[in-house]
Parts: structure tokens; C-alpha cells; sequence
């Protein structure tokens, strides 16, 4: 059995259906993983941005992540399938967020690409954390709004 990955978001690229999460859980480009019992491979890596895209195939039914901006100093929730995680925007640059967490309530490794959310929206993906100051770092969605200039498909 292999480890349990957390998609960041599902985005458009060129009109076609692609997940994004962070790139630092898989070996590469080619690598694989399985989604409701399809095997999918990961299409792209921008190691810039730490962000893997797995392009869906036509026959998957999904639904398009609604993108936000990150409000400073505000809440915001880390979601994934496990735990919703409070934290607060202490800093939104154009391509991180800073988060602050409670530190009895931490992200933990397997909650990497996990969604930041605000007002219902995606705002960022969660690409790392530091526990010795209780902060964390994920990736925009300023950069998620832009891939298409990045991917290179």
C-alpha cells in the first residue's frame, strides 16, 4: 500500500481538468498514483514552486477549485480528509503565504499539499513547516492563478 497524497487543488490548464499539489511527495515526472482506483501520472513538476500537475483524464467527473486571495491577518483553515487545521495569514507575498499555527495544532508530514482555505476559497497549498516557531509556508494561489504561463503544456 502506498502513502496517502492530498491534492492541493483542481485547476484548468488550457481548458482541460488538472490536479496540482506539492511536487516534494513524488520522485519526478512519470511517477504514479492512484485516484478512486485510476492509476494517474504526474504530467509536470515546477520545482520552482515545489507544485506537481497530474493532467485528469476525460472520463474523470471533478469539480473546478474555486481560487481565492489570501486575506492578511486573517483566519484561515488548513483542510485535507483527516483534520481541519486553524491557522492565520501573517504574511502574503505574491508567490508564499506565512502562516502562523498553534503550536499544539501542527500540520504533520503527511499534510503536505494540503489546501489553505479562506471564506470557502482556496488560497494557497501548504508546502512546509517549521516547528520550532510554530509558522508555515504554502504556495500562493497567485501562483496557482498562473500556471499556464509557467507549466510550459
Amino acid at each position: 500500500m502506498g502513502k496517502r497524497c492530498i491534492v492541493g487543488a483542481v485547476i484548468l490548464l488550457k481548458e482541460l481538468p488538472y490536479m496540482v499539489t506539492v511536487s516534494h511527495i513524488f520522485k519526478g515526472e512519470r511517477d504514479s498514483l492512484i485516484v478512486d482506483g485510476m492509476r494517474l501520472t504526474v504530467t509536470r513538476v515546477l520545482k520552482d514552486f515545489d507544485l506537481a500537475l497530474i493532467k485528469l483524464p476525460p472520463e474523470c467527473m471533478v469539480k473546478i477549485t474555486e481560487i481565492g486571495s489570501a486575506a492578511e491577518l486573517e483566519e484561515a483553515f488548513l483542510v485535507n480528509d483527516t483534520h481541519i487545521i486553524r491557522c492565520r495569514v501573517v504574511n502574503a507575498g505574491v508567490s508564499l503565504l506565512y502562516l502562523g499555527f498553534r503550536c499544539l495544532d501542527m500540520p504533520e508530514p503527511g499534510d503536505s499539499g494540503s489546501p489553505i482555505m479562506q471564506a470557502g476559497k482556496v488560497i494557497g497549498i501548504i508546502s512546509s513547516v517549521m516547528l520550532d516557531n510554530c509558522m508555515g509556508i504554502a504556495i500562493s494561489s497567485v501562483v496557482l492563478i498562473s500556471l499556464e504561463r509557467y507549466a510550459g503544456l
